[in-house]
C-alpha cells in the first residue's frame, strides 16, 4: 500500500504540468488527490477550507494557488452556487488523475477506493487541518495541522513525502551521492524530494527538526567522528510499535566500525536485520527499500565535491542509489568526516579487519592532521600511555611488536583501557559560527566553539535571528546586529570569573532575553538600545526611588534622632518596605480595577451586539411590505426592483421635458410630462416583451436593465444637445484662446483643444442641472414635494446629472 501511495504521488508531482509550480501548488494537487472520490473525481471543496489544508489563507489560495492549478491544466474549477444564488465552493478535478482513470492498466493513478481511503487518512494525519462541528465528534489537527504561514506548504509537503518514503521503524533511506562542505545528507535527501536546492532542503529539516517531527541523527564511529546519518520520522515508527527499538538502536552508546567512515564499507559488516526492517536475510545484503524497486540503481563514484548540490549550469539532483559515498552492496550512505576530503573510490587493497588498529585508534594513514606531535601519516594517539604499556607488556612477554602500518593485536587490553582510549582519541571539531551571525556572535565566539551537535547550533542560531528580526522591528537593520552584540558582551562581561557551565542554557537565559528595566520597549539594562545613552524612563524610576528613600531618611532622624545608627537604618529599611507594600496594593487595586472596566467594556458590548443580532433576525423575518412574501426582510427582490424601476423612468422623464418643454407654462409641463411617461413605460414594456416568460425575479432585473438603459441613452442625448449650445461653444473657445496664451505661439494644439472639450462637458452639465432644478421647481410649488422622493429640488437635480 505504502509503495502504491509513494508511487501516485511521485508520478503526480513528476507530471510535465507540474514543473515550476510552487509548493503550495504541488502540496493542492496532493490534496485534491487524497479527496478526489473514486465515482466522479471531483471535490467539492471552499476555498478557505482548502488553505487551512495548505497552511496559507483564503485570498492567497484564490489569487495563487487556484489560478496556477487551472492555466498549467492539472486541474478544473467549476463555481458552485448556493440557495441564495451566490458562489458557495468550487468543484475541482484532478486532470492526471483523470486521465490515468481513461487510460487504465498500471498507471501509479489507477487507484482504488482503498487506496484514496487510505491516502485521506494518512493526509489527515500528517497535514489535516481539524474539525469540530457542533453535534460531531471533533477531528484533531494532523502533526502540521497547525502550522500556517510562510514556509507552510513545503513543510507539510516535505513531511508527507518523509512519511511515505519511510520504513516501519521510521528510518527514511538517504539519497546517494556526495554532499557540499557545510550541508548533510538529510539535507541533500529532503531535497531530492522536494526538487528543490540542498540549502532549501536544508531549511525544512531545520524547521521539522524543530518541531520534532523528524529526527537527524549521525552514527558515530569509535574515534569519534560522524558516521552513516539518517532520517528517523518518530510517528511512524510508534504507529508500527517499532520506536522502542529504533531508539535502542540509536542509543548514544552505539558505535559503528572505524572502516565506515573511509568509504571502504565491506558486505559481511552489515548490521544484524531487525524486526520491521525490509532485510533480505542470509544474503549479507540490505535491500534498498522503495527507491531500488522503484528506479533502477545507477552505482558510480560520486568524484566531484558536492555532487547533490543543484549548481547554477545543473539540470538535476544525482539519483538515488548512487555510489560514491558507500561501498559495495550497502544500502545505506555513510557520513564523510567533516576534514576529510572527497577523492575517487578505488579498489580495496588491504581488507580492514573488525579487530585490527583501526577499530581501536584508526590506523596508518588516517590520522587527522593537526593533532598531536607525531607525523601526519602516523597514528595521532600512539603517543598515549596505554598503548604503550601494552607494547611493553608484549616485550615482557617475549613478542616482538608489529611494525608501523601492520595489523596490531590489542585483545589483552581491557575494557577500562579500551574506553579511555577511545575518549582520548574522539575527533573533537569545533562548531563554526554562520556567516549571517559572524559580526552578532563575536563576542561569544568562544563559547559558540564549544557547542558539540550541530543540531543544537542550528536551533540556537535560529533563535539568534529571531532575535535579531525582532531588533530590527525596534532599531532598524543597520543598528540591529550592533545592539545584539553589544548586548552579547555586557551580560558576558557581567558574568565576570563564573564559568558559563550550559553554553545553550546561558544564550537562551542570559545572553539573548532583553531585560528592560521600565515600560519602554527599547530599554534594555537600562539603557536605550536605539541611542546607547541612559534610559531616562529608568533614570525617573530611579530618581523617585531615591527622593523617597532621602524622604523616609529625613523624617527618621527628624522624629528619632536619638537612637543609634544602626537602629536608625532599621528603621528607615522597614518604612521603606511598608511604602513598597503599600504602593503594590495601590498598583494591585488599581489594575484590578481596569481589568473590571474592560470586563464591563466587553460585556456592553456583547450585549449591543447581541440587540444588533436580534434587530437584523427580526428585519429578515418581516414579511414584504407590498406583495407580503414572507421573510423578506421588508421587501422582496422583485419589489425591490419595482422601485428602483420607477425612480428611473421618473428620472427619464423628467430630462426628456426638461430638454423639450417651454419652463414657464405649468399646463404645457403637465401634459408633456404625462405624454413622455405614457411612451417611456411603452418602450420599457416592448424591450421586455420576449423575457415575459421568465421567472418574476429575473423579469424584474431585465426590466431594471432596459430603465437604466432609456435613461442613460437620454441623458447622453441631452448632454451632447447642450454641449452644442452658444453657451458652451463660447465657454470652449474662451479656454482654448487661454491655453494657447499661456503655452506661448507654439504651444500644444491637442493640449488646449482637450481642455476646450472638457470645458464644453462641463458647461453642458451645468445647463442640464440648471433646467432639472427649474422643472423641480415649478413641480414643487403644484405639488408637494414628498410626493416625488422628499429631496431638495437643487439635491434632487445635480444628482441625476452627475449620477443615475
Amino acid at each position: 500500500m505504502r509503495i502504491r501511495l509513494l508511487s501516485a504521488v511521485r508520478a503526480l508531482l513528476a507530471d510535465p504540468r507540474m514543473a515550476g509550480q510552487k509548493d503550495a501548488v504541488r502540496l493542492a494537487a496532493v490534496v485534491l488527490l487524497a479527496k478526489s472520490p473514486v465515482a466522479s473525481l471531483t471535490v467539492r471543496i471552499r476555498t478557505a477550507e482548502l488553505g487551512r489544508w495548505l497552511g496559507c489563507t483564503a485570498s492567497h489560495v484564490a489569487h495563487a494557488v487556484l489560478p496556477a492549478l487551472k492555466e498549467s491544466g492539472i486541474a478544473t474549477s467549476e463555481t458552485l452556487p448556493g440557495a441564495d444564488g451566490r458562489v458557495a465552493g468550487l468543484a475541482l478535478r484532478l486532470e492526471p488523475l483523470r486521465e490515468a482513470r481513461a487510460e487504465g492498466g498500471d498507471h501509479p493513478l489507477h487507484l482504488t477506493r482503498g487506496d484514496l481511503a487510505t491516502m485521506l487518512r494518512l493526509c489527515e494525519a500528517v497535514i489535516g487541518p481539524g474539525w469540530a462541528p457542533k453535534d460531531g465528534p471533533v477531528t484533531p489537527a494532523g502533526l502540521l495541522g497547525d502550522r500556517r504561514g510562510r514556509g507552510a506548504s513545503t513543510d507539510r509537503l516535505a513531511l508527507l513525502l518523509l512519511v511515505l518514503q519511510a520504513r516501519p521503524d521510521g528510518r527514511v533511506r538517504m539519497v546517494g551521492g556526495s554532499v557540499a562542505a557545510g550541508r548533510g545528507r538529510a539535507d541533500a535527501t529532503v531535497a531530492h524530494l522536494l526538487g528543490c536546492s540542498v540549502s532549501g532542503g536544508s531549511k525544512v529539516v531545520r524547521r521539522l527538526e524543530s518541531g520534532g517531527l523528524v529526527e537527524v541523527r549521525r552514527e558515530e564511529t569509535v574515534v569519534g567522528c560522524f558516521g552513516r546519518g539518517r532520517i528517523w520520522v518518530p510517528t511512524v515508527a510508534e504507529a508500527h510499535g517499532l520506536a522502542s527499538a529504533a531508539r535502542a538502536d540509536q542509543a548514544p552508546g552505539h558505535r559503528v566500525p572505524a572502516s565506515s567512515i573511509t568509504g571502504c564499507e565491506r558486505d559481511t559488516e552489515q548490521p544484524a536485520p531487525r524486526h520491521g526492517d525490509l532485510s533480505e536475510c542470509g544474503t549479507g545484503s540490505v535491500q534498498g527499500a522503495l527507491d531500488e524497486a522503484l528506479e533502477p540503481l545507477n552505482q558510480r563514484p560520486a568524484a566531484t565535491s558536492g555532487d547533490l548540490h543543484v549548481s547554477p549550469g545543473s539540470t538535476a539532483l544525482v539519483p538515488p542509489g548512487s555510489g560514491g559515498a558507500v561501498g559495495r552492496g550497502s544500502s545505506s550512505t555513510g557520513e564523510r568526516p567533516a576534514a576529510a576530503e572527497l577523492h575517487a573510490g578505488h579498489a580495496l587493497v588491504v581488507e580492514v579487519s573488525g579487530s585490527g588498529a583501526g577499530e581501536l585508534v584508526g590506523f596508518s594513514g588516517s590520522a587527522v592532521k593537526g593533532v598531536g606531535p607525531l607525523r601526519d601519516r602516523a597514528d595521532v594517539r600512539e603517543h598515549h600511555l596505554g598503548i604503550q604499556d601494552l607494547l611493553g607488556k608484549r616485550a615482557s612477554e617475549g613478542k616482538d611488536g608489529p611494525l608501523r602500518g601492520e595489523q596490531q593485536d590489542f585483545s589483552l587490553v581491557d575494557s577500562r583501557g579500551r574506553a579511555q582510549a577511545a575518549r582520548l582519541t574522539r575527533c573533537r571539531r569545533h562548531a563554526v559560527v554562520p556567516d549571517d551571525l559572524a559580526t552578532v556572535l563575536m563576542p561569544v565566539a568562544g563559547l559558540w566553539a564549544r557547542l558539540e551537535h550541530a543540531s543544537t547550533c542550528r536551533w540556537l542560531a535560529g533563535m539568534v535571528r529571531s532575535e535579531l528580526a525582532r531588533l530590527r522591528g525596534l532599531v532598524g537593520g543597520e543598528l540591529a546586529e550592533r545592539v545584539l552584540a553589544e548586548r552579547l558582551e555586557h551580560r558576558l562581561r557581567l558574568q565576570g570569573s563564573q564559568p558559563v557551565s550550559s553554553v545553550q542554557g546561558w544564550l537562551v537565559k542570559r545572553g539573548l532575553p532583553q531585560r528592560p528595566g521600565c515600560w519602554s520597549h527599547l530599554c534594555d539594562d537600562g539603557v536605550r538600545m536605539d541611542t546607547g545613552a541612559s534610559c531616562p524612563s529608568c533614570d525617573s524610576m530611579l530618581g523617585d526611588r531615591r527622593a523617597a528613600r532621602r524622604a523616609v531618611t529625613t523624617s527618621v532622624a527628624t522624629e528619632s534622632g536619638h537612637l543609634p545608627p544602626r537602629e536608625r537604618r532599621q528603621e528607615v529599611e522597614r518604612r521603606l518596605r511598608e511604602q513598597v507594600r503599600r504602593q503594590a496594593l495601590d498598583d494591585l487595586v488599581r489594575r484590578e480595577r481596569a481589568v473590571a472596566e474592560v470586563a464591563a467594556r466587553r460585556s456592553a458590548v456583547a450585549g449591543r451586539r447581541a440587540e444588533l443580532q436580534e434587530q437584523r433576525q427580526e428585519q429578515a423575518a418581516a414579511a414584504c411590505v407590498q406583495c407580503g412574501m414572507l421573510e423578506a426582510a421588508g421587501l422582496c427582490m422583485v419589489c425591490s426592483y419595482e422601485r428602483r424601476i420607477e425612480r428611473l423612468v421618473c428620472n427619464a422623464v423628467d430630462i426628456t421635458v426638461a430638454m423639450r418643454a417651454a419652463l414657464e407654462d405649468d399646463e404645457a409641463i403637465a401634459a408633456l410630462t404625462q405624454q413622455v411617461e405614457q411612451d417611456t413605460r411603452a418602450l420599457l414594456v416592448k424591450a421586455c416583451t420576449d423575457k415575459s416568460s421568465r421567472e418574476p425575479a429575473l423579469l424584474a432585473y431585465a426590466r431594471h436593465e432596459v430603465a437604466e438603459r432609456i435613461l442613460a441613452g437620454r441623458k447622453a442625448a441631452a448632454l451632447q444637445r447642450l454641449a452644442n449650445s452658444p453657451e458652451a461653444e463660447q465657454e470652449a473657445a474662451r479656454v482654448y484662446a487661454a491655453e494657447m496664451r499661456r503655452r506661448g505661439r507654439f504651444g500644444d494644439q491637442q493640449v488646449a483643444e482637450e481642455s476646450a472639450q472638457t470645458a464644453r462637458e462641463t458647461v453642458a452639465r451645468a445647463l442640464l442641472t440648471e433646467r432639472l432644478g427649474r422643472l423641480v421647481h415649478i413641480r414643487s410649488v403644484a405639488a408637494p414635494w414628498g410626493d416625488r422622493g422628499g429631496q431638495a429640488p437643487t439635491d434632487r437635480a445635480v444628482r441625476l446629472v452627475h449620477g443615475n
